[in-house]
Formats: C-alpha cells, sequence, structure tokens
C-alpha cells in the first residue's frame, strides 16, 4: 500500500519505520525542517532501541522516504490510506490540545481522491465524532486506532502487537486495517470511534493506577521487617495482576501517563463525573517526586543546606530522550532550594543541555566527577554505569554521612551492604533481594521494570 504517516514524533517515524519494513511504500510527513532534514539524512530523532538500524534499511530499500508536504506529495502519488500520529500534549489546564490533529485533518480532507485516514494520537472519547461533524465526507473512510507501544520496545509492540483496536462507523474500514498490518495474530477489537478513545485512556490510566499503587506500598514497606521487593514480587506472580508496570520508584514520568490521565481526569470533570480513583493516583504520583528531598531531610537534618547532593541521572528512563515530565525536573529544583549545591550527570546528555534544564546545578563528565566530595546521591535513572560501576569504589569519592537514595530502586542493596554509605529507596529493600524459586530450586527470574 502507498502509505502516509503524518507526524514524524515517536510514534509516527516507529510507525513509518514499521511499515516499510513490512514491504509498504511510505512517505513520513514532518513539517518541522530541522527534524526532516534529519530524517532524510538517515538520523532518528528520537531514541529507541533498534529504531536507528531499522531507519537506515528502510531508507535504503527506497520504501521509505519523508517529505515537508501532503497535499503536493498526494498529487503526484495518491495515498490509499494517510495515518496521523501528531502530538496531543497538554494545554495549560491539562486537557488535551488538538489543534495539531485539526490541521492534519483539515489536510488530508482535502484530497483528492479521498484516501483512507486513520488518526492514531491520543484524544479524547467523543473527539472523533465532533472531528467527522467538520469533514463528512472522511466519515466512511475513518478510523481511530490507538497505539500501545512501550518505550524500549517499540518497534516490536508494533509488529506484533497484544491487541488492535479498530474504531469504525463503516466495516470496510476494518478490511484496509487488516491489509495494512498484515497477518497478526493477536486479537482484534472492533468498536465504535468513541469506545476506542476511552480504551486508550483506560489502559494507560490502568497502567499509571499500577505505578500509585506499588509506590503506595512502598511507603507502607518502610520498617525493617518488611521488604518491598519481595512484596512486589509475590503480588505480581499472581497472573491476574503480572509484574509489568509494578516498581516503586519516583512515579511514572513518560511522553504519555502524566498528560493522559490528567487529560482524562479533565474531560471527566468537565461532564460532571467523579473519578476520585483517578485523582488519587495522580496526586500519589504528584508527591513522589519528594521522596528523595524527603529522605535526605531524614537522613541529614540540618546538615542538608551545608551539603551537595550528585544527581545521577536526568531521563526517565535510559531508552527516553522525552524530558517532559522526567522526575528530575521536580526534583533537582527541589534540591537547588535547599541544599548546598546539585551536581548533575547523564551519559546521554552534554552540559548544554544539562544547563539549560537545570540552572544552577553543575554538569558533570561522568560518575566519579559527580560524587567526588558529595555527602549525598540520588539515583533517578536505572543507567548500567551506575548499577554496575563499583560502589565500592564510588564510595571513597563520596564525604560522610554518604546517603545513596536509589529513587528507581534499580541498585542491588546487596552489593552495597557492609560499604561506608547508607542506602535508601522508595520502600525497604534490605536485608536482600527477593529469592522466589520454582518447586525443584530453581530461582524465579526476577520482575524487569
Amino acid at each position: 500500500m502507498r502509505v502516509a504517516v503524518v507526524g514524524q514524533g515517536y510514534v509516527g517515524v516507529t510507525g513509518a519505520v514499521a511499515l516499510a519494513r513490512q514491504g509498504h511504500h511510505v512517505t513520513g510527513i514532518e513539517k518541522d525542517p530541522a527534524r526532516l532534514r534529519s530524517l532524510t539524512e538517515g538520523r532518528t530523532p528520537v531514541s529507541e532501541p533498534g529504531l536507528q538500524q531499522e531507519l537506515s534499511l528502510a531508507l535504503e530499500t527506497g520504501r521509505l522516504r519523508f517529505a515537508p508536504d501532503l497535499t503536493r506529495t498526494h498529487v503526484t502519488e495518491p495515498f490509499e490510506i494517510v495515518l496521523i500520529t501528531v502530538g496531543t500534549p497538554p494545554a495549560d489546564d491539562g486537557t488535551a490540545d488538538l489543534s495539531q490533529v485539526k490541521a492534519a485533518l483539515a489536510e488530508v480532507a482535502e484530497l483528492l481522491p479521498a484516501p483512507h485516514v486513520v488518526l492514531k494520537s491520543t484524544v479524547p472519547p467523543g473527539t472523533s465524532e465532533r472531528l467527522m461533524a467538520q469533514h463528512p465526507r472522511l466519515r466512511e473512510r475513518y478510523a481511530y486506532n490507538p497505539e500501545f507501544l512501550n518505550q524500549g520496545s517499540a518497534l516490536d509492540d508494533w509488529t506484533t502487537p497484544s491487541r488492535v483496536v479498530a474504531g469504525v462507523w463503516a466495516q470496510p474500514v476494518t478490511e484496509v486495517l487488516h491489509t495494512l498490518y498484515g497477518a497478526l495474530t493477536c486479537p482484534w477489537v472492533v468498536t465504535t470511534p468513541t469506545t476506542a478513545e476511552m480504551t486508550k485512556y483506560a489502559s494507560n490510566a490502568f497502567l499509571a493506577t499500577k505505578i500509585s499503587f506499588s509506590n503506595e506500598c512502598a511507603r507502607l514497606c518502610a520498617t525493617p521487617d518488611l521488604n518491598i521487593d519481595q512484596v512486589m514480587q509475590a503480588v505480581g506472580l499472581d497472573p491476574r495482576i503480572g509484574h509489568a508496570f509494578l516498581q516503586p520508584g519516583l512515579g511514572f514520568g513518560d511522553s504519555c501517563l502524566p498528560k493522559d490521565t490528567t487529560a482524562l481526569a479533565r474531560w471527566a470533570a468537565s461532564r460532571g463525573l467523579a473519578t476520585p480513583l483517578l485523582n488519587a493516583v495522580i496526586d500519589v504520583n504528584r508527591d513522589q517526586a519528594a521522596l528523595v528531598r524527603d529522605t535526605l531531610r531524614q537522613e541529614l537534618g540540618a546538615d542538608l543546606a551545608r551539603s551537595e547532593v550528585a544527581v545521577l541521572g536526568a531521563r526517565y528512563e535510559p531508552w527516553s530522550d522525552d524530558m517532559r515530565a522526567a522526575p528530575s525536573r521536580a526534583v533537582v529544583p527541589q534540591l537547588l532550594a535547599e541544599t548546598a549545591g546539585v551536581r548533575v550527570w547523564d551519559p546521554a546528555m552534554d552540559a548544554d543541555e544539562l544547563g539549560r534544564l537545570f540552572p544552577g546545578a553543575r554538569p558533570c563528565p561522568d560518575l566519579r566527577t559527580a560524587l567526588r566530595g558529595a555527602r549525598a546521591v540520588a539515583v533517578l535513572t536505572e543507567w548500567p554505569e551506575t548499577i554496575e560501576a563499583d560502589w565500592s569504589v564510588l564510595a571513597t569519592e563520596l564525604a560522610a554521612p554518604a546517603v545513596v537514595v536509589d529513587g528507581k530502586n534499580c541498585l542491588l542493596p546487596e552489593r552495597l551492604a557492609g560499604l561506608p554509605l547508607t542506602y535508601r529507596s522508595a520502600g525497604n529493600r534490605l536485608p536482600e533481594r527477593a529469592t522466589t524459586s520454582f518447586g525443584d530450586g530453581t530461582p524465579y527470574p526476577a520482575p524487569s521494570a
């Protein structure tokens, strides 16, 4: 099929590359000149494992190209289907800003012959109905088909999804989607666009709930007789629950969950609908950003004001370069307000970028420089360099009392035991990490974050 993907952000470039890999002829539409130039030169503008290599391969095959304008490209080689993957960032009041979606759809509505159009951007329930009231000619060729991509596994999630949700008014559009995606073996849920829109929000809200629940449990598991790792390991072994997203830490801060939970709560409030559980999830997540500061207050007391703190990692996750809701954006300013100084190290960010993000903090080129003389450490990203470091050596760089606050619960407590430092995390993880085993004694693998 001849496919256009409008918007080359995280979802758009992933989809364009994956569809080209399937054999479709794909044009990625990107209006930002700098991003378009990067893509045309074969450089992915987002951080995602495997994406750079697959982008280069897709360009080499000739099945993927990029262009700044949908209309002019359609005139010479009409598209059979247009995917809209533009952003829906939060407005000042927390609602979803739909301006990019509206602009893209208005452009598609002018195309002749009319292609099928698939909206993948996350939008509030009822959005498709309102959009199609403005563009009735597209209604029978329209689908709302949300994406369910996880950062770190986006390409696999696109090509082997857990399910496909297709919101359509005309059944033939479903067949077009089957042709687009190929022989998928996952379940398909074919429903109305409004139900599909709610499904996307409900899915993200539930994942956010699991994270906030695990952080609530971590607060309850703060005494030496409780071990949060073992609690979450045991809870996640229940097949009705599962381990995914049961990871205490600094809360959710990726590109989707913060904005989508807030947008859903605002949408409900605008209709007079109460969302006490969702509101609590948001509140728990907001308060979790204070974990590092509050722990250091408890451990250092009045000395906090005279202490320097080393922050290890600024990204929310190593494979995500989306910093809009990264916990570091809240944690570092909190520490700057209460300490003698803050040093920040992140192996994927240079000094200029760190300086722009955190005015007043001192960017550091490596771990040892960041730690040298600091009285406290805050681990905000699970970088392998941090997890696999020789902490018996790093501990010698710290000044007493050498408090290490593990904001991602990613360090191995047993490797820190006996070292001249004080280890604190989200919930108590000492004295031992979970050691669950099968009946024959074979260790059960620890859950991934």
